[in-house]
This record gives C-alpha cells, structure tokens and sequence, in this order.
C-alpha cells in the first residue's frame, strides 16, 4: 500500500508540470490568437508561421533570427517595456503601450507559447529609426492578474493589454494615446484591399453605431464583421482571429464597452 501512494505521488509530480505548461501553452496561444500577433507577425496566417512580414519581426523559436536565443525576461521585456535585448525600442505598430498592463501570468503564458512554435528561419529588416516612436509608460516589473470573475475589470483588460481594440480605436493627443476618449476612434489605417479605413467610434457618442445595436450585434460584428443591416466592416479588424474569443471574454469585452463614457475624436 505505501510503495502505491508514493508511486502514486511521484508520477503526480511528474505529471504536474507538464500540465502546467500545457495550460500556460495553451492559454498563451489564445492570447496570441485574440491579440492579434498573427495578423502583423505572421508571413501566411493560414500557415501558421510568425515569422513576421514586411518589417515585422520574426518571433519563431529559431535562435539566429527569431528570438529563441532571448531569455524569458527579455522577450518579456520586449512586449511589455518596448525594449530589445541590445538595448534597441521596439517601432511602431506594436501596441506596447497597452502590453505593458499584460500580467505576469499572461505575458509568461505568451512566451511559453512562443517557445513552443517551430523555429523557421526567416530574417527581418527593421523599421528605419527615424520613424516616429510609440511613447512608453513607466517600466513595470510586475502586473497582477486581472480577476477573470471581475467582468468589467476583466472586460477592460481585455479592451486595453490583450486584445488591440485601444491601440486602434483610441484618438492620440501628441506622442500618446488621449485616455480621455478611450475608445472614440478617428485613427486612420490602410485597408488589405487598398484605401483608408478610420477607426469606429465604440462610445456611446457613435448613435449610428455601437449605442444602437444590442449585445448580440455587437458581438456579431466583433467576431464576424458583419452589422446589423448586413453590411460589412472594412477588413482591416481581424475578425477570423476574434471569432476565436471564448463566449466569457467576449461577453465581458461588450460589458465594459458599454461602460464607456461619450467621447467623439
């Protein structure tokens, strides 16, 4: 009986880790996926390769080109503080003014994620440094975990660390996103197809918009694109990737979207 229960316990702690890093893989790859990484880092998302494009980087596990020879810290370092191990920032578009609220749990998932893609080795030209650079927050070294049972609080994480909405749908004042119309829209993007797309207006201010369709259109739109009279949004939201969020997160995202005060760009 007693030889059981310790063979019993030793093959607990061996199957303990493993599954722990299954889970943190597993959540790192959702973050990955409703965060949007694919659509900029990502050569041929049907693919599967993030092996950037354009002057995105590669971020496989290749060591030579990608970042598999970087430390944990130091990718974390790269996502949330917007800088390189050779010391270098991190260009625009890479929204790491809002990654910097990521928490530890979440952003270890990202990497361990990461580290589990097959490297591919594909080397990336950088952005010209006379390039405008995205103003950076304070350092952190440390960000809690956002309670997943506080919806609006969790609602609003996603909105600004993990999901992008922010980044795009959030007027800049100089160098820095204005946090007094979060969510206002206004910022111009280049469409896939050509032409300009402009950011929606999520507030309530956007009568036409958001503040007239219910919870279930809005969800339809996030996840499929589609409104509620049957047109189409410009394919510049990667809809394909947020029809990946779990029925909870997107409930909690339209929850604190509804919370947001009126503001026009």
């Amino acid at each position: 009986m007693r030889q059981s229960i310790a063979v019993a316990i030793c093959a607990g702690a061996l199957l303990g880790p493993a599954r722990a890093d299954d889970a943190a893989i597993a959540r790192g790859k959702y973050l990955v996926t409703i965060g949007i990484c694919q659509s900029c880092h990502t050569e041929n998302f049907s693919g599967g390769r993030r092996t950037g494009g354009n002057l995105s980087a590669n971020i496989t596990s290749d060591r030579e080109t990608g970042v598999g020879a970087w430390s944990d810290d130091q990718i974390i370092e790269a996502i949330r503080n917007g800088v390189r191990p050779d010391g270098s920032r991190v260009r625009p578009s890479m929204g790491v003014y809002w990654y910097n609220e990521l928490s530890d749990f979440d952003v270890r998932a990202i990497v361990a994620f990461l580290r589990a893609t097959p490297p591919v080795s594909a080397k990336r030209e950088r952005a010209s440094s006379d390039r405008n650079m995205p103003y950076l927050k304070p350092r952190v070294d440390h960000v809690a975990q956002t309670p997943h049972a506080d919806r609006l609080a969790y609602g609003r994480y996603l909105f600004t660390a993990v999901a992008h909405c922010a980044n795009c749908h959030t007027p800049k004042a100089g160098d820095r996103p204005d946090l007094t119309k979060l969510g206002a829209g206004g910022n111009s993007y280049t469409a896939k197809s050509g032409g300009e797309a402009i950011s929606a207006n999520l507030t309530p201010a956007n009568t036409i918009g958001v503040a007239s369709w219910t919870n279930e259109q809005l969800k339809t739109v996030i996840t499929r694109g589609v409104r509620p009279d049957g047109g189409k949004l410009v394919p510049v939201m990667d809809f394909e990737q947020y029809e990946q969020f779990t029925p909870g997160d997107l409930e909690a995202l339209v929850a604190f979207l509804r919370t947001l005060p009126a503001a026009t760009p």
